[in-house]
């Protein structure tokens, strides 16, 4: 399903910074830290991957300093550089997450055990989806420079301008990634073909995701200035603090999104009614 790949695949780029290795640290409330969030315009949502193919997500971070995935109890695996953006999906099919990264600097995907291919080039935002239905995630990007989604083997589109924000979803419950941007200038979400939405405010980070298990993504941003999410037609609620990277997930494998938040500062994953635990440090990325 095209709601399944959506959650396992990575949206767009975080700043690559030096790390160390995931640390212990004692566990934080998510009410304790206010600072400017570190998730941004071209920076956006995170969605976390199911690497081994049980139906709910990992913890995972992907270290930019040592090119190495961590992912909480199953395996450590050294896999792109610094620089690199990663791009976890369901590239086979298998309904697990592979190993991925896209390198802005010459355009390529490396993908794990499976292909490498130039698609793209710097400045361009991967949008990993399944934009034909057929549970494989495609390689494509968007190019804030012409606004134009380029889907490797299926499809050329222009949507959406400088400045928007790609998010990968859909919208409509036809197992299909749709063409969608949220555009910060004014809050509104484009979809194609779909609708056209007011819902949020400049500053808030548009987050993917199935909320209330309906097999279609909800529209939804997550407010750093108060930490909380809006999902419309469901729900309000504050989960986390600026400084947080919010994190799409299904980490119970009940087929709804779970409130996440990753916390830069400490490492912790606060799961809301499910788990706060320690994994990742600094710098790291949420995969």
């Amino acid at each position: 399903m095209a709601m399944s790949i959506c959650r396992k695949s990575v949206v767009a780029a975080i700043a690559t910074v030096a790390v160390i290795g995931p640390v212990g640290t004692a566990a934080a409330q998510p009410d304790e830290i206010e600072t400017t969030s570190a998730a941004s315009e071209s920076s956006p949502q995170r969605v976390a991957g199911d690497f081994n193919g049980d139906g709910a997500t990992e913890i995972a971070v992907w270290r930019p300093s040592n090119g190495t995935w961590y992912v909480r109890g199953l395996f450590t695996v050294q896999w792109g550089v610094a620089g690199d953006i990663p791009v976890a999906a369901d590239y086979n099919g298998d309904s697990i997450t592979d190993i991925a990264v896209w390198r802005p600097s010459n355009g390529t995907w490396y993908v794990r055990g499976q292909f490498t291919v130039q698609w793209g080039t710097g400045g361009d935002v991967p949008v990993v989806g399944d934009y034909n239905g057929d549970n494989r995630a495609d390689v494509a990007v968007w190019r804030p420079s012409n606004g134009t989604w380029y889907v490797r083997g299926l499809a050329t589109v222009q949507w959406g301008t400088g400045g928007d924000i790609p998010v990968v979803g859909d919208y409509n419950g036809d197992n299909r990634t749709d063409y969608t941007v949220w555009r910060p200038s004014n809050g509104t979400w484009y979809a194609r073909g779909i609708a056209t939405v007011q819902w949020g405010t400049g500053g808030d980070i548009p987050v993917t995701g199935d909320f209330n298990g309906d097999n279609r993504s909800d529209l939804t941003v997550w407010r750093p200035s108060n930490g909380t999410w809006y999902v419309r037609g469901i729900a309000t609620v504050q989960w986390g603090v600026g400084a947080d990277i919010p994190v799409s997930g299904d980490f119970n494998g009940d087929n709804r999104t779970e409130y996440t938040v990753w916390r830069p500062s400490n490492g912790n994953w606060y799961v809301r009614g499910i788990t706060t635990v320690q994994w990742g440090t600094g710098g790291d990325i949420p995969v």
